[in-house]
């Protein structure tokens, strides 16, 4: 092989990778379909044009390279077939995939048969290529328009659900159509079958049992090699067998739904995007203007036939009694871009029977075609006949809650049952999800932070609000400052402990804050499994509740409260519904004793921090006062505690210690502290050692307390010890 025709395939690779990566990206930022660039940038690299890619320099290297391409996709896209949720969007999705199928795959076949002859084998091969419409088209579409919830859920699920079905049926239908005609042409088509599903089936079994015991950092090392590997020996036991093993691999391992195979997905789908952008420009390379001149007025009536009587021919069919109006069944019938799955196939089956059957370039021809005005025609389109037909949802009202636990579902069912508003639910925790679930919310898990991805799932259709629910304040900041650029900064709210967030002090992007007088989630939703609180519906003011209580959200008439931030009392309202929180156990109240609630006189801090440990030894014998001072002095050390406006709050993790004290201390005169103004109050907390999260619990609930200027004054000014319980006593009750 001479020297320029090297550089000539390396120019050919590497701008098919380049080329095909850039656009992917570009076609994700400016969400426009990447098919539609991908096809002019292969026609523009090509020979036709620019002359960067020649396809033709990679010789007969050229189909074996496609045709792993391809089967890495397939397999992609078996792992990715979600079972889930085909059983959660009801029976007009099922006769979507199998009778609509059918009805697509023969009429379109008919259709071809009718306009120009060809042999049945290959009439039958292009009506199976455009089975699929397939997610990578469809989702810019549904994202850009805002469809009313039903219809979003059937041309979402349907593009990602006929992708496997439509390969299985064009691949079955390819090695029927190899296999010449007679006995032998049966014979042929039953071995590669057999082959074909055979070692997919066993290499996919064997690749989730491999699985468990290979290291979470070499999976999609592994998973990858065992794609490659079940293609290769498909192919070299039986030619053109290698598609529908890949293909049935990859759904035997997704259908088993491995712990590993988000990790194994996530890198898939990253290859994946890659392998289609080098694909396309490689493929889109080989067509030449000439083909589709050729393809003339019968080929314009071909599309046009298929437009408007196969896809209405097929909703009818699938949506009959099925309660669609007119305008929805309209829409469906217009709307099924055909994509990425569909243009490769027609490439790689079009390479290899150009030797083997006349007009086999066909079927590149038409379905590029199809695909080309589906996606051009339906996708501009797809806005105004929504708009025309009014089937959009003009102001998205539904919720996001990045939270699945106890306290965040309770949120979500007042949302849902009492406002009547779309939830959706979102958390990395899959236990949790799967309680959400079997509650009947639209849950899932992923990670939040991934916004665009989480914004094309269905569950996500009429969702205008986000509510970051977690137990970590950054965290929640973080996730409103990313969901802000696409819910706008009005509309994602967060959980915080009233503190300044570490990434936008005072700026809308990073939330609203709400419930700051909420201990940590997680910890309150403890204490709803537990008993210790509960989730209280209320349409009046309760007479006698067992706890304190607080308004989590309220609906007065039509208009939706997030955290009232007031008492139960003090809402009106004819038509008033809230939620509250009631708090049986209240771990303040709980860990302050009488017997620690001192009026001193000290002039040292050390003074003070002696007088504080001896006090509490009195009332916890288990304890020795020096070292009870020496590990309050050393906390202090690492970090002063005072908190500023008069107020400390010393405090220690101590081992041997069964359960949390705080000693409160008024001071008779003011006491130098480091780290702020003088201190009146100081609060000492001491929690035991393995109670980490109640230990800041604790904390952040006095530092919410102390937050409020009549509560300070009140505890500054008293001189009467058992007053200075009722004050906090009561200011709890008040929360």
């Amino acid at each position: 092989m001479g020297e320029p025709e090297v550089e000539i395939q390396l120019l050919t690779l590497a701008a098919a990778i380049a080329g095909g990566g850039l656009l992917m990206v570009i076609a994700r930022v400016s969400r426009i379909p990447a098919i539609v660039l991908l096809l002019c940038g292969g026609v523009l690299l090509g020979p036709e044009y620019w002359g960067f890619v020649q396809p033709g320099s990679l010789g007969e290297i050229f189909q074996s390279i496609v045709g792993l391409a391809v089967a890495l996709i397939l397999f992609e896209g078996g792992l990715t077939l979600d079972l889930k949720g085909y059983r959660a969007v009801g029976s007009t999705i099922g006769r979507l995939l199998t009778i609509g199928a059918l009805i697509t795959w023969f009429s379109t076949a008919a259709l071809i048969w009718l306009f120009y002859r060809f042999p049945f084998p290959l009439c039958m091969l292009a009506g199976s290529l455009v089975i699929v419409t397939g997610p990578t088209v469809i989702q810019p579409i549904l994202k850009r328009i805002r469809l009313k919830w039903s219809l979003h859920n059937i041309l979402h699920w349907e593009g990602v659900m006929i992708d496997p079905i439509g390969v299985f049926l064009a691949v079955m239908t390819f090695e029927w159509a190899i296999g010449g005609t007679g006995q032998e042409a049966v014979a042929n088509f039953g071995l590669r079958f057999l082959v074909g599903a055979g070692i997919g089936v066993l290499g996919g079994e064997l690749v989730y049992r491999l699985l468990r015991w290979v290291p979470e950092e070499m999976l999609n090392v592994f998973t990858i090699a065992c794609a490659v590997l079940i293609y290769a020996l498909a192919e070299h036991t039986i030619a053109e067998s290698g598609l529908l093993s890949s293909t049935l691999a990859g759904l035997v391992v997704g259908a088993h739904q491995p712990k590993s195979l988000k990790v194994i997905r996530e890198f898939k789908g990253i290859l994946t995007d890659l392998l289609i952008g080098m694909l396309f420009i490689l493929l889109a390379a080989r067509l030449e203007i000439a083909q589709f001149i050729e393809f003339g007025k019968h080929g314009a009536w071909l599309i046009a036939a298929f437009l408007l009587v196969v896809r209405p021919l097929v909703i009818a069919a699938c949506t009959h009694k099925a309660g669609f109006s007119v305008r929805d069944r309209i829409f469906l019938s217009w709307v099924a871009p055909r994509g990425v799955v569909a243009a490769s196939m027609a490439s790689l089956f079009s390479i290899a029977l150009e030797s083997r059957m006349e007009n086999a370039r066909f079927l590149e021809t038409f379905t590029y075609s199809v695909i080309v005005s589906t996606v051009v025609l339906q996708g501009f389109s797809a806005a105004p006949l929504a708009r025309i037909l009014r089937l959009q949802e003009k102001h998205p009202t539904g919720w996001l809650i990045i939270g699945a636990h106890p306290l965040g579902r309770a949120v979500a069912d007042f949302l849902r049952k009492v406002a009547k508003l779309h939830v959706a639910i979102v958390d990395v925790n899959r236990t949790a999800i799967a309680d959400a679930q079997k509650e009947g919310f639209a849950a899932f898990q992923a990670d939040a932070r991934e916004v665009d991805a989480i914004e094309r799932r269905p569950e996500m259709s009429g969702v205008g609000q986000v509510i970051a629910f977690t137990d970590n304040e950054d965290l929640n900041e973080l996730l409103c400052s990313r969901w802000a650029e696409s819910m706008g900064k009005d509309n994602v709210y967060r959980w915080s402990s009233g503190k300044s967030g570490l990434l936008h002090r005072g700026k809308r992007e990073g939330g609203r804050s709400v419930w700051t007088w909420m201990p940590k989630p997680g910890i309150v939703s403890s204490e709803l499994l537990l008993g210790d609180a509960h989730m209280r519906l209320y349409n009046s003011v309760p007479a006698h509740t067992s706890g304190h209580l607080v308004p989590v959200a309220a609906l007065i008439g039509s208009k939706l409260m997030l955290d009232p931030n007031t008492s139960l009392k003090k809402l009106k309202g004819s038509e008033m519904q809230v939620l509250c929180l009631e708090r049986v156990y209240d771990p303040l109240m709980n860990a302050i004793r009488p017997e620690l609630l001192l009026r001193v006189d000290v002039l040292s801090r050390d003074e003070l921090f002696r007088k504080l440990a001896k006090a509490v030894c009195d009332v916890e014998p288990g304890l020795d006062s020096k070292e009870l001072f020496r590990a309050i002095g050393e906390r202090e050390e690492q970090m002063p505690s005072n908190l500023g406006h008069g107020v400390a709050m010393p405090h220690a993790r101590l081992p041997g210690l069964k359960s949390m004290v705080c000693a409160i201390a008024n001071l008779v005169h003011p006491l130098a502290w480091e780290g702020g103004e003088p201190v009146r109050i100081v609060f000492l907390v001491l929690s035991p050692e393995d109670e980490p999260e109640a230990h800041l619990s604790l904390l952040g609930e006095i530092a919410r307390l102390m937050s409020d200027k009549a509560v300070r004054d009140e505890l500054v000014q008293v001189t009467n010890l058992p007053r200075m319980l009722q004050i906090i006593q009561d200011r709890n009750a008040k929360k």
